[in-house]
């Protein structure tokens, strides 16, 4: 496919043409300049340019478009907006935003993700919230029964849409899709750029959409101090306990599966640590409850799988620990990516065993200047 690049950056959020009612939102939350992302996108989505978006996680790209969509809604009164998220957790992540941009502002947006109950949902969709931001497969069970649900929506938004297409959930965009009519704006954002991407782009975007790659996109934060440790398994334990009592703020630690997941959480309590574990095995109410606990400084330390590898931003995460090494490189930077967010300084720890030599060598990219202990 053929994309148009763009070096457009503007400097001021005042000068991008953004609502009024917008600006005051930004200067109640004290947010006065733009990141690159939201420089080098807002003007082109004001615009409605279709567009994928490659920036870094912590970038502020969940800014870089709940602001042109405020706006687009704030200038055409029957618009609407649906925006797509891989999990429930990311999804109620982005709801959050939307929400802390309208206080007082009277436009609420409609959150549609599992473990809520159905008829909730379909009573809110039925008076057609102007935001909509949903996970696919729930969004889709919806319109099984009622085509109608999104009728008017104006600009489409597929956030993380690495994950969302590794998830499997092509085939549900697909079918939303096919309910919708007329045209819409579609907005494809990612923390990294590779053939599925494409693809999906090919196969949604209008012709010759805008690629716009932020600087430093796919790459860690500068703020990120890194160190991977060279042990056998049987050492990982120990070295994790011993490295996480020089952390003072949040920790998240990434693990291989459930079972991984319970046993180090398990050892960590053994070891006087204030924690808990999120893996999909467990229900929505287990999983929303540590995610509040862990923003609320209830425990110190979350340990999960990849189900929270990306989109997650809790602002005193300190140190991320890669326990066990992803399936996937791209899911590593995710990982890491969840803490240095939004300027702010952040470590990460990673273990690598004599198994993990080839997946290390693909992750290596995203280690640099990385202190190295011990050796294989």
């Amino acid at each position: 496919m053929k994309f148009k690049n763009t070096d457009l950056q503007i400097g001021r959020f005042r000068d991008m043409g953004l609502g009024t009612t917008i600006l005051s939102s930004l200067e109640e939350i004290k947010i006065t300049t733009p990141t690159p992302v939201q420089s080098q996108s807002i003007p082109l989505i004001l615009e409605g340019a279709d567009a994928v978006v490659i920036a870094q996680t912590g970038s502020g790209k969940t800014l870089a478009y709940v602001l042109p969509i405020l706006t687009a809604l704030e200038n055409r009164p029957t618009a609407r907006a649906l925006v797509f998220a891989p999990s429930r957790e990311v999804a109620a992540q982005i709801h959050k935003v939307f929400l802390q941009m309208l206080v007082g502002k009277g436009l609420l947006p409609c959150l549609i993700i599992g473990g809520q109950p159905n008829k909730e949902q379909e009573s809110q969709l039925r008076k057609k919230p102007r935001i909509i931001v949903a996970t696919p497969g729930r969004l889709n069970d919806h319109l099984q029964t009622n085509k109608l649900l999104l009728q008017n929506v104006e600009v489409m938004v597929i956030d993380e849409a690495d994950r969302m297409l590794d998830m499997g959930f092509s085939p549900q965009l697909d079918s939303i899709r096919k309910t919708m009519r007329g045209s819409w704006q579609t907005l494809m954002f990612s923390a990294s750029f590779g053939k599925t991407v494409e693809t999906m782009a090919e196969k949604i975007l209008r012709s010759e959409p805008y690629l716009i790659r932020a600087e430093r996109a796919e790459t860690p934060v500068a703020e990120l101090k890194q160190k991977v440790f060279f042990l056998d398994r049987g050492m990982k334990n120990d070295c994790v306990a011993e490295e996480l009592k020089k952390i003072k703020g949040g920790v998240i630690v990434f693990a291989a599966n459930q079972s991984s997941c319970e046993s180090i959480g398990q050892h960590l309590k053994e070891n006087g640590f204030s924690c808990d574990f999120i893996h999909g095995g467990l229900n929505s109410g287990h999983r929303d409850r540590v995610l509040r606990e862990l923003r609320d400084k209830k425990i110190q330390i979350m340990i999960t799988t990849d189900l929270l590898a990306r989109g997650l931003d809790v602002p005193h995460i300190e140190c991320v620990v890669n326990y066990d090494l992803p399936t996937e490189p791209e899911d590593f930077l995710h990982r890491i990516g969840r803490t240095a967010r939004a300027g702010r300084e952040g470590r990460a720890l990673t273990f690598v065993t004599p198994k993990d030599l080839e997946m290390y060598k693909k992750i290596k990219v995203y280690l640099p200047g990385a202190e190295e202990f011990g050796q294989i």
